[in-house]
């Protein structure tokens, strides 16, 4: 789990330091800077993770999806560095706490490079130094401090080139294992390759082969969805997939009273989205990930059912928890007061941007707003609207 992010001068990220815990909702408004946090651990990910066979290097990558260094540098720095650091935990050894920083700065040319990469991990109850940066060279060492690999120059990330036996790949494996989504109907709509294994994607474009390896191979999983889903959606059966003999595979909906199902290009919006992040709930840990960032799950999806998705992964959560399997982090953004009425305080941090800067802090603080809830005088939702997490206190 990550505990903690600090960012320098990326995009409106002037300066944001902020504890992380279990479940984090970011809440504030538009143009506040809510995607910007969640797009740092994605950074983060496509950094050392640039896709095999691309032939890109790592910062290059991550670099060409935001349009250029200069895209994602805070228009108001004087500047040219962007700093990202992060503090955690891997979930499979939480024992070994870990803090990655990572600097990126422009020289001659206009090109980017990387000014300085850290990794330190705690090992017993001795911190030691994983990275070593000097100079502009960077390779890796043990918890002995011999050189094990090099970094291969100053575009690629020195965890590209870890070893499993690395002492430091416990925090490469977790990072690798975030997942990201912002789901969109339109495309979830369309029909994927029978042999689309793996996670659901960011937008859900592989939800029907998503669907049907969970009902060939997780059949348990995929009877709870079935199970939600009749239980939300009046009239209806049960959800299906289908192969089709060009090579694809379609979800159906089979309600009562028709004789033919409702293929996926017909269902509703918010169906399929319901169904999206019921299967994100639902999804077996062995393709489970140690961070989930989900943006805007209230998009298309009825405020009444928003309650229930939180209510299902508060009850799967416990459910991990008590079989004492590794719990993944959680970190939504909305813009749903509905969302929101069923967070707690502890679970808000508030998402604001003042003079191009986003302030990003923790109500929970405000002795004020603590006691508002607790009395009840008014729900986190009505306490959103009305402006009062806006100030610090």
């Amino acid at each position: 789990m990550i505990t903690r992010l600090h960012v320098r001068n990326f995009k409106s990220l002037r300066n944001v330091d902020i504890p992380l815990g279990p479940l984090d909702v970011l809440v504030g408004p538009n143009m506040g800077g809510k995607s910007n946090i969640v797009d740092v651990f994605k950074f983060v990910y496509d950094f050392v993770n640039p896709p095999a066979g691309s032939g890109f290097e790592g910062l290059i990558y991550a670099l060409a999806q935001r349009n250029g260094f200069a895209e994602i540098l805070w228009k108001g720095a004087n500047e040219g560095v962007i700093s990202l650091s992060l503090e955690g935990a891997p979930s499979k050894q939480e024992e070994k706490r870990f803090a990655y920083q990572l600097e990126i700065a422009l020289g001659q040319g206009g090109f980017a490079y990387i000014q300085k990469e850290s990794l330190r991990v705690r090992i017993g109850n001795n911190d030691r130094e994983l990275i070593v940066d000097e100079r502009g060279q960077r390779w890796l060492v043990n918890a002995e401090g011999h050189q094990i690999s090099s970094s291969g120059g100053t575009q690629s990330s020195a965890l590209q080139y870890a070893r499993p036996d690395w002492e430091g790949h416990p925090a490469l494996q977790s990072i690798l294992s975030w997942r990201f989504f912002q789901l969109v109907p339109a495309i979830m709509k369309l029909p994927t390759p029978t042999a689309s294994w793996g996670i659901l994607n960011r937008h859900g474009e592989n939800l029907s082969g998503w669907l049907m390896q969970l009902q060939t191979r997780f059949p348990e999983e995929f009877a709870r969805i079935n199970e939600v889903a009749r239980d939300v959606f009046p009239g209806l059966r049960r959800l299906l997939t289908s192969p089709t003999p060009q090579g694809t595979v379609y979800l159906s909906s089979h309600e009562q009273g028709l004789k033919r199902p409702i293929n996926v290009w017909q269902m509703s919006d918010g169906e399929l989205a319901f169904i999206g992040l019921l299967s994100l709930i639902y999804a077996p840990l062995e393709h489970g990930g140690d961070l989930y960032c989900i943006e805007e799950p209230e998009n298309h999806v009825h405020p009444r059912l928003l309650g229930t998705l939180v209510e299902l992964t508060r009850q799967v959560r416990q459910e991990i928890m008590d079989a004492g399997r590794r719990l993944a982090q959680v970190i939504v953004t909305t813009q749903s007061p509905y969302l929101v009425d069923h967070m707690t305080l502890d679970e808000i941090v508030w998402v604001q941007r003042e003079k191009g800067e986003t302030q990003a802090f923790r109500p929970k603080d405000q002795k004020h707003l603590r006691k508002m809830v607790e009395d009840k005088e008014l729900g986190l939702g009505d306490i959103v609207y009305s402006g009062l997490l806006s100030d610090k206190g």
